[in-house]
């Protein structure tokens, strides 16, 4: 399949869109040529100025520079993950953490239950909509400045919320902090993949896939037990205290890992001559225009223009979809269904997390039993890296995961509706949640590392923010209409009508 976009070069070659990828995960580390002079070999009288001098093209020193975030200690590696990873379990965590309290909202401020869901999805339409604007800054300015600049301002969007007075300032406010929240959830691919080698990269992606997945989880049981304990404005506070201890504590050890910014800054200290950036030597009125021209469409321009990113998209982001759809039918299902309260009714969100958990588990030994040792053949026998992939294994080589997944979702699907219609005791729409939960953590694992694999860290980010683009929009819909689905066609033919 990644061969499908040989065609694209010639295409790319001659288009003012930035490329997307280079030709080759070698091509990528080679120092490229300066660029021809239109003035070389050409005949030049004693008075015309002589050739410019084009400045180096920056590379690492040696393959053991310690600059080279994938010659970093392991303790700074794993510490990174874990910054990295707490950005994205705060993201989401804040997007369901709200679900328990719609309710209360609604009878607070005398809206409809639409309005009060509105108020839940509009935090995943800003997600949409702040990946493209943001994800590509990492890659042209780096990744530590969108932590810096971006969390701090979710922040204040998330204080804002609890003390809001009206549904209005609730829906503004919580599209902005999704909004601010997105740039960091966006790079996260792009900075493991800065980190660590393709071969090796298996187990900390796990750890950053499964906390969209976890957040989740997590924020509907902690969300029911402050609603219906300390009110909803308490979901709020909830939210800051997380953002405070898994980001802005670590925040400031979080060092720069994008290749072409710490190389420039190096060569700055060194009094060395920086190739300018694309931007430089502009006029703001025209630096502005080429960067909304070629960075911030970037994303979209891969999810139009290539094959590969947009059937995994789509087949992801329809899975993401399919998880919110869940939390906003959850409340309405075990309560019509089953008599639970809020609390009982968030801890049932428990079976998702656990079907997340296990399939980490399941991803880890994927990845040493099966996916290392092929490598391992591959180096022993001096197989060459192939076309376009930049692993030493074709991207194919990660979709097994995908293989299990699907099947997991379908089953779970049909478990969980014909289960609760007949009323069929709690723990069997639970044991459902679990494998829905596993399944989609199967694909969507194997969706990141099938495209970080094959457009490399140079340009993983832009491509899974054009992934997050069409996840958090479905996610966004779905619960719209998700609730209104379950009351009148019943749980049973709804999730049969997700499934076709």
């Amino acid at each position: 399949m990644a061969q499908q976009s040989a065609s694209q070069i010639s295409r790319w070659s001659n288009s003012t869109v930035i490329p997307t990828r280079p030709v080759s995960y070698a091509d990528l580390e080679k120092p490229s040529p300066p660029p021809e002079d239109p003035e070389e070999n050409v005949f030049t009288t004693p008075n015309s100025s002589p050739p410019q001098n084009h400045p180096p093209t920056l590379d690492w020193d040696t393959p053991d520079d310690p600059l080279n975030p994938q010659n970093w200690s392991l303790v700074r590696k794993w510490f990174q993950t874990y910054t990295i990873s707490g950005v994205a379990l705060v993201g989401t965590f804040a997007s369901s953490v709200f679900t328990p309290g719609i309710e209360a909202v609604a009878a607070e401020f005398h809206s409809p239950t639409i309005i009060a869901t509105l108020a839940f999805s509009i935090y995943q339409l800003g997600l949409a909509f702040g990946g493209p604007f943001a994800a590509p800054l990492s890659e042209s300015f780096g990744r530590r400045p969108v932590v810096f600049i971006s969390l701090p301002i979710f922040a204040l969007f998330i204080l804002g919320t609890g003390f809001a007075q009206n549904m209005a300032t609730i829906v503004v406010l919580r599209f902005f902090a999704g909004f601010f929240a997105a740039p960091s959830l966006s790079m996260g691919s792009g900075t493991l993949s800065d980190m660590w080698q393709p071969e090796k990269r298996s187990t900390p992606m796990s750890m950053y896939v499964a906390a969209p997945f976890l957040g989740p989880a997590l924020g509907p049981l902690l969300g029911a037990a402050v609603t219906q304990t300390l009110g909803w404005r308490w979901t709020s506070w909830l939210i800051l205290f997380f953002t405070i201890v898994l980001v802005i504590v670590p925040a400031p050890f979080y060092w720069e890992s994008y290749k072409p910014v710490l190389l420039r800054q190096r060569a700055k200290k060194r009094g060395q001559t920086v190739p300018p950036s694309p931007l430089e030597s502009m006029k703001w009125n025209k630096a502005l225009k080429t960067y909304i021209s070629k960075t911030l469409t970037r994303p979209m321009h891969m999810l139009l223009t290539e094959p590969i990113i947009a059937a995994f998209n789509a087949y992801s982001a329809f899975n993401f979809g399919l998880l919110y759809a869940f939390f906003a039918a959850f409340p309405q299902v075990y309560l019509d269904y089953y008599g639970f309260d809020s609390l009982s009714t968030g801890l049932t969100f428990l079976g998702i997390g656990v079907g997340v958990m296990v399939a980490t588990i399941f991803i880890i030994l994927f990845t040493k039993k099966w996916y290392l040792p092929h490598v391992r053949d591959a180096v022993a026998n001096d197989k060459p890296k192939p076309l376009f992939a930049t692993s030493r294994l074709e991207p194919e080589k990660r979709l097994p995961l995908a293989m299990v997944g699907g099947p997991c979702i379908t089953i779970g699907l049909f478990m969980y509706g014909w289960a609760t219609a007949y009323r069929v005791h709690w723990i069997v729409p639970t044991i459902a949640e679990g494998l829905f939960g596993c399944g989609n953590m199967f694909v969507f694992m194997a969706c990141m590392m099938y495209i970080t694999d094959t457009y490399g860290p140079l340009y993983s980010a832009s491509a899974m923010a054009s992934n997050a683009i069409l996840r958090y929009i479905l996610g966004g819909t779905f619960p719209l209409f998700a609730v209104q689905m379950f009351q009148r066609l019943g749980p049973q033919w709804a999730y049969l009508n997700e499934v076709t």
